[in-house]
């Protein structure tokens, strides 16, 4: 926040600066226009000093050869700004006066009245009327006005308006070249900020030049940049090393559940044994098969989501390979009370999509594997390949309870969270916090893996909801271009 309020703080007087700048000009300007183009007699001053003299003229009145000034003219000359007046002859010397100081003379030459008529008598600012052949003269105080007789040109007061327009005109240009002067400067020295905060998105280290205005934030952003690094690195060797353990615990295991699966195998086939222990075998031997493969899963959802499982990308048709993965089903054999029905457009037999075929079966296994296990009374799976816009869509459903919102909601939080449960299982309640096993268990590891595996192909996974509130499975192939797709993610 120091660093902002500093560089706010530079921009604010470089806004001052310019301020005071175009105040400057435009006084300047404005001075000397006044200079040139206002007459000595306008403003209101003038106006009222003319009509004011012209009623104290019209007050002073000869009586029996003597001016005498009315009661009303008097009252109007006390009032005014004028401390003295006087009425010249046409000789030259005062006929009349109010309160004319000692200093003045009595009698003035022509070029006197030339003078003092456009400028000062005796440091008096005078104004000056006729009245009749003789001269009427105003005097106001010393210091007290400033006199200033300027002649212009009628041609240049014509053109007054289209004067204040170029004026205006390039006072806006002034403020526009400005402008964009200093946003430039704002571009230059914010530019490497917005490069340095780019670097960090792309998780690239930050090295902005600590110069400029921006030097604060500069080396902010490559202190953080250089933590985000360290952090990054740490967080790679824990990821790492879990998916590595993952692997070691994956490999211990498999051998020790070879060997139960192996005896369990000897003994549901020794007919020494009863029915019993020989039924009970067969179960030891399934429930170790189903270990195997959670432990499969477990292991290849960990690379999965650090991104360490290769693809191995090769051509196939979408069409062959969902009818090799229902031939699997039906080989196994998956009960009397399941069907599965393949529905496959015509105008997909032909298209080639690009992917790794192993783990696409896998997925494939998964969704088909879900509508099986979470409807023991049997149902009907049914999955149809069509084709979407520049590629194909193949949609996952069943006769049965579909797949619940509860499970929904716990992929659709780990996704935003970008984190997935430990375990071969996430355990969740209605509300999404945790929950002990026995009282409502929600099994998202196939499901989990399925996604995992149409996303590292860049494909979209999403769920469809159903009237009944329960979803069934999309998945659309975005392109049917294998030159497109890359031929391996490495880890």
């Amino acid at each position: 926040m120091k660093s902002l309020w500093k560089i706010s703080r530079r921009y604010i007087w470089s806004a001052i600066v310019i301020t005071v700048f175009v105040i400057n000009i435009n006084m300047l300007v404005f001075a000397g226009g006044m200079l040139k183009l206002a007459g000595s007699d306008s403003g209101q001053e003038g106006d009222i000093s003319r009509s004011l003299m012209e009623e104290i003229n019209s007050s002073l009145r000869q009586e029996d050869g003597v001016w005498k000034l009315t009661d009303e003219g008097l009252q109007e000359l006390e009032e005014s700004s004028f401390v003295w007046a006087m009425l010249l002859d046409e000789h030259g010397t005062i006929a009349w006066s109010y309160e004319l100081p000692e200093e003045l003379n009595r009698h003035y030459s022509i070029a006197d009245v030339s003078v003092f008529s456009r400028w000062y008598l005796a440091d008096y600012p005078v104004r000056t009327w006729r009245k009749g052949d003789r001269l009427m003269v105003y005097g106001m105080g010393k210091g007290d006005k400033v006199r200033i007789n300027v002649i212009y040109r009628l041609a240049l007061m014509e053109k007054l308006p289209e004067i204040v327009k170029y004026f205006v005109l390039l006072n806006l240009l002034l403020l526009f070249a400005l402008a964009l002067f200093f946003a430039y400067r704002f571009y230059r020295s914010i530019r490497p900020i917005a490069q340095g905060i780019d670097s960090l998105a792309a998780k690239q280290p930050a090295r902005v030049p600590q110069k400029g205005l921006t030097a604060e934030l500069a080396v902010r952003l490559n202190e953080a940049s250089r933590h985000l690094q360290e952090q990054d690195g740490k967080l790679a060797k824990r990821d790492m090393a879990r998916t590595e353990w993952i692997a070691g615990v994956s490999h211990d295991i498999r051998t020790p559940l070879t060997l139960i699966t192996g005896y369990a195998d000897e003994l549901a086939a020794n007919p020494a044994l009863g029915e019993e222990e020989r039924k009970k075998a067969g179960q030891i031997q399934e429930a170790a098969l189903v270990i195997g493969q959670l432990i499969a899963d477990l292991n290849l959802t960990s690379k999965l989501e650090y991104q360490t499982q290769p693809l191995r990308m090769t051509s196939f048709f979408p069409a062959g390979l969902l009818r090799e993965c229902v031939a699997e089903y039906y080989n196994q054999g998956i009960g009397d009370s399941y069907e599965i029905e393949v529905e496959i457009a015509a105008e997909t037999e032909q298209i080639q999509c690009c992917g790794d075929t192993g783990l696409l079966l896998r997925a494939f296994r998964n969704l088909i594997g879900n509508s099986i296990r979470h409807n023991p009374d049997g149902c009907v799976v049914n999955v149809r390949l069509s084709a979407w816009e520049d590629g194909v869509e193949y949609l996952f459903t069943d006769s049965g309870l579909g797949i619940p919102e509860r499970v929904v909601r716990v992929l659709r939080e780990e996704e935003e969270k970008s984190a997935v449960g430990g375990g071969n299982a996430a355990w969740r309640k209605e509300d999404g916090k945790p929950e002990a096993c026995e009282q409502n268990p929600i099994h998202v590891m196939g499901l989990r893996l399925a996604k995992q595996i149409v996303k590292a192909h860049g494909w979209m996974f999403e769920f469809e909801r159903r009237e009944s509130g329960t979803y069934d499975v999309r998945i659309a192939v975005c392109n049917h271009d294998s030159t497109s797709v890359s031929s391996e993610i490495s880890g």
